[in-house]
C-alpha cells in the first residue's frame, strides 16, 4: 500500500511533498519500521499543535441518570488541560472539528447531548459556534441521527446543529484531489459522491480520482486548529471492533468500504490511515460514551444487543479506548452465551506498533475525574434519557447455537 499526499499553491508550486511507502497486507510488519521512521521525521514538536496526553491514559467520568453531559465533559477537558498545562483555546486557524459517528443508525450514533456539551465547552474557551465543524461521511446518516436538519429545513447558509456547522463529506466539496491514501484494492463505487465516479465524470478531479485512492477530509487537514473524535462502540464482521480508530480513519475518507472485504485489509487500512501525519497531528482527544454500545449483531443498530453503562471515556490514545471497548464487548458476549471476538482485532497491534497507542490491558490506566467545575451556560432544550429494548426473560434462558 502507499500513502500519497501533497499540496500546491495557486501558482502550481509544490508546498508540501511527503514520500510514500509500499507494502503488502500479508507483509504488513515489514513496512512498520519505515512508517515509524517517517512519523519521527514528519511530526516535529511544534507550538502550532496541541499536545497529547500520555499513551495508555484514559480519563473516566461517571454519567448521571439523565445527564446533559455538561458536567462530565467540562471535568474531562479540565483534567486534560491541567495535566498538559495547555488550554483548548483557538489558535491561528480559529476553528475546531468534531468528528461524529452516525454509521450504525439513529439508535447508535454519537449522542447529541454529548455533542451539545462539547459545543458549549468549546464556546466557553473562545470558539465561535460558527467556527465549530461537525464532520461525518454521510449526509443521510447525519439527518437520521438528528445532527443535520432535514432537507426541508436546510437553509441557503448551510446546515447547522446548535449553531455549529455540519459537514457531510460525501458531497462534492470536502475532499482535495492532492491528498489521498493510495491502495491497490478495487473501489466501492456505490459509496462515492458523483464527482468521484470515473464512469460518470472521468475528468472531474483532473484524472486524479482513480480506483486506488481514498481521499482525506480537507476541513480536518487545512481548516481547524485541532479536532476531537466522538466515537461509538459496535462490533463489525470485518473490523472486530468498530470504535475509535475506525471513526478517525475509514469513516473519515472516501472510498472506504472496499477495505471491508476481510480482516487483514481492513486492519491494515485503519492503521496506515491513522499514521498519516497530517491527519493524526491535529487529532487531540477521543471521546467514547457508553450510554449505548453494541456487542454483537453490528454494524447496524440492534436494540436487543445494545447495552448502556454510566461511563464517559476520554483519551489521546485511540488504541487504548478500542481495547477497553473490545473487553466490554467480550464480557457481554460471555454473559449472553455468544463466542468472543477472537483474536484481538489486528488494527490495534498494528496501530500500536506505529506509536499511536498501547493495546496491552496492563499498560492502560483509567483515571477517574471529579465532577466539579465552574458553571457554564446550559442549552435550553430538555433531554430525554435514552431507552433501549432489553432482552426478554425467555430469550435470556435460551442458549444460542
Amino acid at each position: 500500500m502507499q500513502i500519497v499526499h501533497r499540496k500546491r499553491d495557486s501558482d502550481g508550486r509544490l508546498l508540501v511533498s511527503r514520500l510514500g511507502f509500499a507494502c503488502q497486507v500479508d507483509r504488513f510488519c515489514c513496512c512498520l519500521f519505515g512508517t515509524f521512521l517517517l512519523l519521527g521525521i514528519l511530526l516535529p514538536a511544534t507550538a502550532e499543535f496541541k499536545p497529547k496526553a500520555p499513551l495508555g491514559l484514559v480519563w473516566e467520568a461517571n454519567l448521571a441518570g439523565e445527564t446533559d453531559y455538561l458536567v462530565e465533559v467540562e471535568a474531562l477537558l479540565a483534567a486534560y488541560e491541567a495535566a498538559l498545562d495547555e488550554r483548548l483555546v483557538p489558535g491561528a486557524r480559529g476553528k475546531v472539528g468534531l468528528k461524529v459517528n452516525t454509521r450504525s443508525g439513529a439508535g447508535l450514533s454519537t449522542p447529541t447531548a454529548l455533542l451539545r456539551a462539547l459545543i458549549t465547552s468549546l464556546e466557553s474557551r473562545g470558539f465561535a459556534r460558527d467556527a465549530i465543524y461537525i464532520v461525518d461521511y454521510s449526509a443521510h446518516d447525519l439527518r437520521v441521527a438528528g445532527i443535520m436538519p432535514s432537507l426541508s429545513r436546510s437553509s441557503k447558509s448551510g446546515s447547522r446543529f446548535e449553531g455549529a456547522r455540519v459537514i457531510a463529506l460525501n458531497t462534492d466539496a470536502y475532499y482535495d484531489s492532492d491528498w489521498f491514501y493510495d491502495s491497490p484494492l478495487p473501489p466501492s463505487l456505490q459509496q462515492e459522491p458523483r464527482w468521484m465516479r470515473e464512469t460518470a465524470m472521468p475528468d472531474s478531479l483532473e484524472q486524479g480520482a482513480d480506483a486506488r485512492k481514498s481521499f482525506l477530509p480537507a476541513p480536518l487537514l487545512f481548516e481547524v486548529d485541532f479536532w476531537i473524535n466522538l466515537a461509538v462502540g459496535v462490533d463489525d464482521p470485518s473490523l472486530g471492533v468498530d470504535g475509535v480508530l475506525t471513526n478517525a480513519t475509514l469513516w473519515n475518507v472516501s472510498n472506504s468500504r472496499r477495505f471491508l472485504v476481510n480482516h487483514a485489509t481492513a486492519s491494515a487500512a485503519v492503521a496506515e490511515i491513522a499514521a498519516i501525519p497530517e491527519l493524526a497531528e491535529r487529532l487531540v482527544l477521543n471521546f467514547v460514551s457508553l450510554e449505548a454500545f453494541q456487542f454483537i449483531g453490528g454494524p447496524r443498530f440492534n436494540a436487543i444487543y445494545t447495552r448502556s453503562e454510566p461511563r464517559l471515556w476520554m483519551s489521546s490514545d485511540p488504541v487504548a479506548l478500542d481495547r477497553l471497548l473490545y473487553d466490554r464487548m467480550n464480557t457481554m458476549r460471555r454473559l449472553h452465551g455468544f463466542p468472543e471476538i477472537d483474536p484481538l482485532p489486528k488494527q490495534l497491534p498494528f496501530a500500536a506498533s506505529l506509536g499511536l497507542g498501547v493495546h496491552e490491558r496492563s499498560r492502560i490506566r483509567i483515571e477517574p475525574v471529579e465532577l466539579e467545575h465552574p458553571e457554564v451556560e446550559r442549552p435550553s432544550l430538555p433531554r430525554e434519557p435514552p431507552t433501549f429494548e432489553q432482552t426478554p426473560q425467555w430469550l435470556q434462558r435460551v442458549t444460542p447455537w
